[in-house]
């Protein structure tokens, strides 16, 4: 129980570094179908890192899905590091993260998505398009790697003036 509450103290100060300074930038909400949450997730993203070709984002999301009746609903909560690159609206788009699923009947366990894709971000529009191939690694018992693919839609919430 105390390395739960370490793992939630250490994600909440990333939480809180990541966030620092960046309120001018541009921050996304998304929609992802399948993809790194499972079967959808629901998804805030924003920068922590620009430079010239290569953009670093941070992305946060939500998912759930029933399991059975023994062990419940399995509440999923992806967090990934997308790094961009790529100049105008076509981008190469990696990431790599971290999965962490509690069910309602209390179990644990983490597991590693992974993505590979491409992201349609027009600079003139607030929205974006994500099509990826996201394998999710699970580890905890065994090594598993599970083949699975995403498509996003997202949706800038602030426009740079």
């Amino acid at each position: 129980m105390e390395s739960k509450f370490s793992f939630l103290c250490f994600l909440s100060c990333l939480f809180a570094f990541t966030n620092a300074g960046f309120a001018q930038q541009g921050k996304y909400i998304s929609v992802e179908l399948a993809g790194s949450g499972g079967f959808g997730s629901f998804n805030y993203e924003h920068p922590i890192l620009c430079k010239q070709t290569v953009t670093l984002n941070m992305r946060y999301g939500f998912s759930m899905a029933p399991i059975d009746k023994q062990n419940g609903t399995n509440l999923i909560f992806p967090i990934l590091l997308h790094g961009l690159i790529g100049r105008r609206a076509h981008q190469l788009d990696l990431a790599i993260g971290q999965a962490i699923s509690i069910t309602t009947k209390g179990s644990f366990f983490l597991s590693a998505p992974l993505a590979c894709g491409y992201r349609y971000q027009p600079a003139n529009k607030r929205f974006f398009i994500r099509l990826s191939y996201t394998p999710i690694l699970s580890y905890l018992i065994d090594v598993q790697w599970q083949h699975w693919a995403g498509i996003t839609y997202g949706f800038k919430l602030n426009q740079k003036k």
